[in-house]
């Protein structure tokens, strides 16, 4: 008959042993208790882990969009902010200037209007937001308009001037412009002048914007325009409404070349009011677009969430169950350890 030798040694061994693998568990389970998810979820789940990494990735892929969506919904608030300015400051442009022409001693006080507009539309034209311009398209990291009153004489100051010369032959601050005649000033306006706001002049001399807008994926499945730049029409349009108020030697012109100006300028401006308008409800059309994008969204990362859990999740009160149980048996493992660390053979013999 074969005996199996036994000692105090080996059966504390075996016991910290089993204390070891409790200990373990017991940290998987307040684990799983503070979670809410399995402690090892590929050993719980075995083949079922291809799923939930899945269902995981999908998750996150959709997470992004929403958070690149927030930025595209602030960024473009601040577009139609941007417009909302532009659109307002030009409804009383065109107020302002049907007030000048009916009072032609106020040419110079229309001159100087007409400047602090143009300074104000490139401030507007210029804004930034984040890394970027939002009126620059695809080229963010660019300036989009140049400053007009700059110093050298920016490239589009330099080009009208070079216009009006060519011309006329004076320049525009010189008092020979009182002999220009209606007549003249609406030609040189409605041909040279216009030129310049047209491209390849506009491009080269006035905006260094892109015409490709930046693209941003709002779902799975579209990818839509989300900006607006510099070059459309109405931009050009108020540009040069201000301009030729601003610098085409207003405040020394005739009363008749006076109001045939503030009149171009009139139609000019309008005709921008309606591009702007058209403009504020495309981006309007885009902001509901990224809000219904961004609900669906929500609504299928809260799927996928629910699918996640179902898998991976852990009953809480089943966790701290077998917390107390884990504990009320490292409790009596301790125990009676202890009590066999006590024993010895010199208290039997």
């Amino acid at each position: 008959m074969k005996t199996t030798f036994i000692s105090t040694n080996s059966i504390s061994s075996a016991t910290r042993l089993a204390l070891m693998r409790m200990q373990q568990a017991l940290a998987d389970a307040q684990k799983e208790m503070i979670d809410g998810r399995y402690a090892d979820v590929g050993k719980t789940l075995g083949f079922r882990t291809v799923q939930t990494i899945s269902l995981r990735q999908q998750h996150t892929r959709l997470s992004t969009i929403i958070d690149t969506n927030s930025v595209v919904s602030t960024r473009l608030d601040v577009t139609q902010s941007a417009l909302k300015s532009l659109t307002d400051s030009v409804q009383d442009f065109v107020g302002q200037m049907q007030a000048y022409q009916l009072d032609t001693t106020k040419a110079a006080e229309a001159q100087a209007d007409a400047k602090s507009r143009l300074d104000a539309l490139l401030d507007t034209m210029n804004t930034a937001f984040g890394n970027g311009y939002i009126f620059s398209g695809v080229n963010t990291d660019v300036k989009p308009l140049t400053d007009y009153f700059g110093t050298p004489p920016s490239a589009a100051s330099q080009g009208v001037a070079n216009a009006f010369f060519a011309e006329f032959g004076i320049t525009q601050s010189d008092p020979a412009v009182a002999n220009i005649s209606p007549a003249d000033m609406q030609t040189f306006i409605d041909t040279t002048f216009a030129d310049l706001f047209d491209d390849p002049s506009w491009s080269t001399d006035w905006s260094s914007a892109s015409d490709q807008n930046v693209r941003s994926r709002i779902s799975t499945s579209e990818l839509v325009d989300t900006s607006v730049n510099a070059n459309e029409a109405a931009f050009r349009k108020l540009a040069m409404a201000y301009t030729m108020v601003a610098d085409l030697g207003t405040a020394n012109l005739s009363q008749t070349t006076f109001e045939a100006v503030i009149g171009k300028a009139i139609n000019v401006a309008n005709d921008a009011i309606q591009g702007l308008v058209s403009i504020q409800s495309q981006v309007g059309l885009i902001q509901q677009r990224v809000s219904d994008a961004s609900e669906r969204i929500s609504l299928q990362t809260d799927i996928l969430n629910k699918q996640v859990k179902s898998l991976e999740g852990v009953d809480p009160n089943e966790a701290a169950t077998r917390v107390n149980d884990l504990l009320t048996q490292m409790e009596t493992s301790y125990a009676l350890t202890a009590h066999i660390m006590d024993l010895s053979i010199l208290d039997y013999i």
